[in-house]
């Protein structure tokens, strides 16, 4: 089930593939960004989207600076990689507080911001570690769209965990042992 779209902020989930997990893909204007691991842990990623949606539920004026999504990409990463002292670039810190997928191990070797501008969000990642070369993706996206992407995969992690929750639970108490559903 993909939610958004793989060529700008894409959520694909793979409900059927770990009982205990939840497989989801993510794409940002076209660069699988977690490839590498897909599986998260329920209670996390529930938590994770949710910081997100309150993060862009609203719009916001681009951080004070932004010029390009490509040049507020260099500078957040270089805060982000050496501390402000890196950048020499008044800006950064509010650039690098952009910061996005942030999701536990399964999104480590990605590095992405999200710079809100109004109704539209600029997203810019680099995937890092894992692939070589380095892989990196521009894209803008509506801010609707992106929080309706938010919404859905927040929807469907919550209901899928609330199901997984009640099946590992009902297993208790029948006494079978059984961790997993």
């Amino acid at each position: 089930m993909v939610l958004g779209s793989r060529a700008g902020f894409g959520l694909e989930f793979h409900i059927e593939r770990d009982p205990g997990l939840l497989c989801l893909d993510i794409f940002v204007g076209g660069l699988h960004v977690n490839s590498w691991d897909n599986a998260f842990y329920p209670p996390l990623l529930v938590k994770k989207l949710g910081d997100e949606l309150r993060r862009f539920r609203t719009p916001a004026a681009p951080p004070v600076g932004f010029g390009s999504p490509s040049e507020a990409f260099r500078v957040a990463e270089a805060v982000w990689t050496y501390g402000d002292a890196g950048t020499g670039d008044a800006f950064g810190a509010e650039f690098a507080d952009c910061e996005i997928l942030d999701w536990g191990e399964c999104t480590n070797d990605v590095l992405a911001f999200a710079f809100p501008d109004g109704d539209r969000i600029h997203l810019a990642c680099r995937v890092r570690g894992q692939t070589a070369p380095r892989a990196s993706a521009v894209v803008t996206v509506s801010r609707t769209s992106f929080v309706e992407t938010l919404e859905h995969a927040f929807t469907v992690a919550e209901r899928e965990w609330s199901i997984r929750l009640a099946a590992m639970n009902a297993h208790r108490e029948t006494g079978d042992g059984g961790g997993t559903p």
